[in-house]
């Protein structure tokens, strides 16, 4: 389970609250919980001149707070994607190999970026489906084959909602095909949560098992399922998250299937939810 922040604002200089000083801010996220540590590396992903830069470490975030700080704190950005990470193994790796700054997120290509938070479960197999673009797959983060997946649909043209469909449609036929090898895994992924951005707009889509994935719960109030995000609107700002970093603002929980879309235009974000 990792914590993803994503931020689109009119005013570049507003994501430290939600990333550094709030009382349940993504940093703060990392070591709530002992049992549940998000120690396996962090990452930012932000616009400098409307182009792509990323940040990335395999370090615990909780052990680079002057380096996380001093980053957060320079980025004039009006779209930033966050992500501290708890590896997935899916697998069955040894530890060492998922922990590199290749498997850290955000993943990003060209002015795409990208963070999920969740599992998919036989990412061998649809990596294989990838085709030319498995290549590009730098390391063993099955979230990759998840981020490649969208850009390869992407980059034939069709749109993010269309690749969020397609990727799942294909996540169970594999699954279905492949079962049989692996009777200990009984679906295809453990949630599919993540925060996209083309660097014009900001995306979040929450896709999860609310009867199965409800027990576990927010790393620190506690008050909601741990794979529900939430996200609140301005006229200034969207942010979306894995869990509300502080208990004052208005945040509005997504349902499974929600996919949230916010830009700016004429100097006031504006935000739009859709089933899919």
């Amino acid at each position: 389970m990792c914590r993803l922040l994503g931020v689109i604002s009119v005013d570049p200089s507003c994501t430290a609250k939600y990333l550094l000083n709030d009382p349940c801010s993504l940093y703060v996220q990392s070591r709530a919980d002992p049992l549940r540590l998000q120690g396996d590396g962090w990452g930012l992903g932000f616009y400098v001149d409307r182009v792509l830069r990323l940040v990335k470490s395999e370090k615990p975030i909780y052990e680079e707070f002057e380096r996380f700080k001093s980053i957060v704190e320079s980025i004039r950005s009006n779209i930033v994607v966050a992500h501290i990470r708890r590896a997935s193994n899916p697998r069955g790796l040894p530890r060492e190999m998922l922990i590199s700054i290749e498997n850290s997120q955000p993943f990003g290509y060209e002015n795409y970026v990208f963070a999920h938070n969740g599992i998919i479960m036989l990412p061998d197999e649809m990596a294989s489906l990838l085709g030319d673009w498995r290549v590009r797959i730098k390391g063993l983060n099955d979230s990759e084959v998840y981020f490649w997946h969208i850009i390869k649909e992407i980059s034939e043209g069709e749109s993010l909602e269309k690749a969020l469909v397609r990727f799942q449609e294909r996540l169970f036929r594999v699954w279905l095909e492949n079962r049989d090898k692996y009777p200990e895994r009984d679906r295809p992924y453990i949630g599919l949560n993540m925060v996209f951005s083309d660097g014009n707009r900001l995306y979040a889509y929450c896709k999860y098992d609310e009867e199965r994935d409800r027990i576990a719960r927010s790393l620190c109030y506690g008050d909601q399922p741990a794979m529900q995000m939430v996200y609140i609107i301005g006229e200034k700002k969207l942010v979306v998250a894995s869990e509300r970093t502080n208990p004052d603002e208005k945040w509005q929980p997504m349902k499974s299937g929600q996919l949230l879309t916010g830009e700016i235009v004429d100097g006031r974000v504006q935000a739009s939810v859709k089933e899919i």
